[in-house]
């Protein structure tokens, strides 16, 4: 059974969200990232299909670091990673006298990777990430893990473009699943695409003496899946959210392997889905608003 949104549905969502997902990402990326934080804000943005004005705002934390160690054979790399997030969901109007306005969530994740090169041309990617998320105000639970990872194969056509294709277990849709994916990388001089579809696809253009800056477009899906306990009539133990965050992207390499990461824009298709104990489920969105993050990453070396 389906309910639509109303105020117990919106402590819910302030209860569980969780918005950082580095590790699914990161790993596929052109750098090899050893370590980073980033901050992302979420203003206030309009709750939809409530007969009253709601908003809800969003700031998150995290950092990760990773320990890369490349094996004898000169063609694989292991590489083993720890990372951490926090997130505070705040509402701007008590809805009823016993629930908190501001929640905050943390979550722990070990990360393992595996990259081999087979010959010039093809390569493999392996990624399994088992991840901790609560709000620690409960006894943890194996409800309380999440496992994600990925496998990409990937094929160098020539020296400009890579184009790759694979099979993740993700919960960036808002519910874990099976996600196709398709990886492709371009680079013609100054101009340079990334991409990991459906999850993520980014156009940069570099500038500066030694390509010190790199500025472009971005997209990145992010979502995630909750199980929790809370009290109340609902008892609300699962949540799903999934949103599209699009706009400008601006990187700057302070050092060789230094890099600053700024990125803002609309965080559009902000779905969200609320499972309680007997099987009710309430679905309910949010407007899409405007957003930004800023981090810092360490990377093995800048690319030329």
């Amino acid at each position: 059974m389906k309910k639509t949104f109303n105020k117990k549905t919106i402590y819910s969502l302030k209860i569980i969200v969780f918005l950082l997902s580095f590790s699914f990402t990161k790993s596929y990326s052109q750098d090899l990232k050893l370590a980073g934080v980033q901050y992302n804000n979420y203003p206030n943005s309009e709750i939809k299909n409530n007969s009253e004005s709601h908003d809800i705002s969003f700031q998150e934390f995290g950092g990760y670091i990773n320990f890369p160690k490349k094996l004898k054979n000169n063609k694989t790399i292991l590489v083993n990673g720890l990372g951490y997030g926090y997130v505070k969901a705040s509402l701007d109007t008590q809805l009823l006298p016993f629930i908190e306005n501001n929640k905050t969530l943390q979550t722990f994740n070990y990360q393992f990777t595996l990259l081999h090169q087979w010959n010039e041309k093809w390569n493999i990617l392996i990624n399994i990430t088992p991840t901790l998320a609560s709000d620690f105000e409960a006894k943890i639970s194996t409800e309380d893990f999440i496992f994600q990872g990925a496998a990409v194969v990937s094929l160098k056509i020539n020296t400009k473009f890579k184009i790759g294709s694979g099979i993740g277990y993700s919960a960036r849709f808002g519910t874990p699943r099976l996600v196709p994916l398709m990886n492709l990388h371009y680079k013609n001089n100054k101009h340079q695409i990334n991409a990991l579809l459906p999850l993520s696809l980014k156009y940069s253009y570099t500038l500066l003496p030694n390509n010190k800056l790199e500025l472009g477009l971005k997209y990145i899906l992010n979502g995630a899946h909750f199980n929790t306990e809370s009290t109340g009539a609902n008892n609300i133990n699962e949540i799903n959210y999934s949103r599209a965050n699009i706009g400008a992207s601006a990187d700057y390499y302070i050092t060789k392997t230094m890099r600053l990461e700024a990125f803002c824009g609309l965080s559009a298709a902000r779905t969200y889905g609320a499972i309680a104990t007997d099987g009710t489920e309430y679905d309910f969105d949010s407007e899409t608003a405007p957003f930004f993050s800023l981090g810092m990453v360490i990377i093995t070396k800048k690319r030329p």
